[in-house]
């Protein structure tokens, strides 16, 4: 009895208990993260989704007062159509100080499929017994007989938009022309058609490369895609003017240097994945995937020290991005002041705390003294961004897309959805006509690049 009394009394197991005690607040906190993110994964793709609830939520809609708005028509009306009305619909007495109002409705005329018939003049060259046909500027395809039947480019340029703009599967896409335009067309005919129509727009895929190469900031992004049942990624770079997205079952770095080059001399902006560390690249890291894991840390971390520090990086990160925002308003030596200021302050926090403090602390330090230089580069540059956000918010329409459409199932489908991603995209992007592109592609008989300021703007 004696003996157990001295043990609990023993400073050693006093400090073992609270040790445990912590790592079992530890694990509790980190049994609750687990399971609000498998329930966060189960969900459907919300955007804005709030997590809190806000007791008493602003208003919706424009305060009171405002100026009146109303949607303005966009053409004069195609006809006029009177409403009387000469009694009281209960009473059945005449009414008084009738007044016409007028009432404008906007809607789509019935469309009617327009069926266009070629006469190709098909002969033989009597010298070299070449068989030769004709073909008009129109057509879109050379087939004839049982394949004689053919889709415009207007058919096939609502449907790649739904499909790789609005992530609606064929069958739905092949619903929908039948119901509203009354064309009968199968999935199948779609599927063929935009593998098909990839190949014609591989040349301008690879003069947007060639472009994006040029460029000065680069964004890369990637997340999870499947060819059938193998694993693949979905990659995108982007700059501003430029997307380009990539399919490809590796998630390493040489995809980058695919999309690339060994010799790109722009700056890649990106996340912490380890991947982009090898091209030897000059590297700008997003800081909002920095204040995200802050945030995280602070709901894990009791030590008043360690959140005191935590406080600190996140304020030295804001800072630096209100100073890259106020760069124009500030004397070029009150900002370089206000740079070495940054700078010492955060090498400084690196020293503290890379090898003392909270784990996980130690970990994000070293992670931030790992890429020292690359996290605060906008600051010598202000024209280049202080987040990867553009890379995410292109590549978001490729995870709702698999989240609701699913991916694809065989490899040439993986390259058609590469393919007009891209174009799609570059062309929202440059204010171009998506329309227009596939209709020159269609028109093509041969594989030629299109260039996007040829293509009228919307």
């Amino acid at each position: 009895m004696e003996r157990d009394l001295g043990a609990k009394d023993c400073p050693g197991c006093r400090a073992f208990e609270r040790l445990v005690e912590q790592l079992q607040e530890q694990v509790r906190g980190l049994q609750q993260r687990l399971e609000q993110a498998e329930r966060d994964g189960k969900r459907q793709t919300v955007r804005f989704r709030r997590r809190k609830r806000v007791a008493e939520p602003k208003k919706p809609g424009r305060r009171r007062g405002h100026p009146a708005t109303f949607r303005e028509r966009t053409a004069p009306p195609d006809r006029v159509i009177e409403a009387p009305v000469d009694v009281c619909p209960d009473c059945q007495v005449p009414l008084q100080n009738v007044e016409t109002h007028r009432q404008f409705q906007t809607d789509l005329p019935p469309v009617r499929p327009k069926v266009t018939q070629f006469n190709v003049q098909v002969g033989t060259c009597p010298h070299c017994q070449k068989r030769v046909q004709g073909r008009h500027p129109a057509q879109t395809s050379d087939a004839l007989g049982a394949a004689r039947e053919t889709l415009g480019p207007n058919v096939h340029a609502l449907a790649s938009t739904l499909k790789y703009g609005a992530g609606m599967s064929w069958e739905k896409i092949s619903r929908f022309v039948g119901e509203f335009f009354g064309l009968r067309v199968a999935a199948s005919t779609f599927v063929r058609a935009s593998q098909r129509m990839a190949g014609k727009a591989q040349p301008t895929w690879h003069e947007l490369r060639r472009k994006l190469r040029r460029s000065d900031c680069v964004h890369g992004d990637e997340t999870g895609w499947r060819i059938g049942t193998a694993s693949a990624w979905l990659w995108v770079f982007a700059s501003d003017a430029i997307t380009l997205f990539d399919i490809d079952p590796s998630r390493g770095h040489e995809v980058i240097l695919r999309m690339l080059g060994e010799d790109f001399s722009g700056v890649l902006s990106s996340d912490g994945f380890c991947a982009y560390d090898v091209p030897a690249y000059v590297k700008l890291r997003c800081n909002g995937h920095v204040l995200r894991r802050v945030s995280g840390l602070k709901e894990t971390v009791k030590n008043p020290v360690d959140l005191d520090w935590l406080e600190e990086i996140e304020t030295l990160f804001r800072e630096s991005a209100d100073l890259r925002a106020r760069h124009e308003l500030l004397t070029r030596r009150g900002y370089w002041r206000r740079v070495r200021e940054i700078e010492n302050r955060f090498d400084h926090w690196l020293a503290r705390n890379t090898k003392s403090g909270h784990e996980d602390l130690q970990r994000l330090a070293r992670h931030l003294a790992d890429h020292r230089h690359e996290w605060l580069l906008y600051l010598y540059n202000p024209e280049l961004p202080t987040t990867n956000n553009l890379g995410e918010r292109q590549i978001r329409p490729g995870v709702m897309t698999r989240k609701v459409g699913g991916c694809n199932k065989t490899a040439r489908g993986a390259f058609a959805t590469k393919t007009f991603a891209s174009l799609l995209a570059t062309c929202r992007q440059q204010g171009r006509s998506y329309r227009a592109l596939l209709t020159r592609l269609l028109h093509a008989r041969a594989p030629t690049p299109v260039h996007f300021t040829c293509l009228p703007a919307l």
